[in-house]
């Protein structure tokens, strides 16, 4: 789902009556609690499974005008990120003004969201461990390039998803990545 069209496509989803409703059926209980690291991160559960009818990794609350502007989608070919000890902090990475939240999959994947400006990207983190407080990520990204490439700052992959970015239309040259990451 292109980054726009997530927010545009979550706030009509939040208006159709059979999404209201099977989230009112699906969603309700007690959910578990959030696992411990530097950004929330939701812990999926059986009931979110059923919110891949509407291609959803889980439910979102459709009432809810502060949650955020855009859920986690089920997506083909998310990228792939893996924890590096190279990589800036995830929250340093994203940058000041960004909101970011994680959802760990039943399976144990690590499914991490950053939005920042009505433009969100989602990184899927395989079999990750526990998300340290001072983790960061590299990003896989193999499409169209003949090598993998990692992407050790957010800015790179902004730029290699084909997006303008979250920084308002300023010229950023592919490969640099500036001071604050994001």
């Amino acid at each position: 789902m292109e980054t726009g069209d997530g927010a545009l496509a979550w706030r009509m989803l939040r208006l159709v009556g059979e999404y209201r409703e099977a989230w009112a059926q699906h969603a309700a209980g007690p959910s578990p609690a959030p696992e411990p690291g530097p950004f929330r991160i939701r812990v999926q559960k059986e009931a979110d499974l059923e919110a891949a009818r509407f291609e959803l990794l889980a439910w979102e609350d459709p009432h809810d005008a502060s949650g955020p502007g855009a859920p986690f989608w089920r997506q083909d070919g998310m990228p792939a990120g893996f924890l590096d000890p190279e990589a800036p902090p995830l929250a340093v990475a994203a940058g000041a003004g960004s909101r970011l939240e994680g959802l760990r999959l039943l399976g144990g994947d690590l499914v991490v969201r950053i939005e920042r400006r009505g433009a969100a990207v989602q990184v899927r983190v395989r079999d990750a461990a526990p998300f340290p407080d001072d983790g960061g990520i590299a990003v896989k990204h193999f499409g169209l390039l003949e090598m993998p490439h990692s992407m050790r700052v957010m800015v790179d992959f902004w730029n290699a998803a084909g997006r303008t970015g979250p920084w308002k239309g300023r010229a950023r040259r592919a490969g640099t990545s500036g001071r604050n990451g994001c």
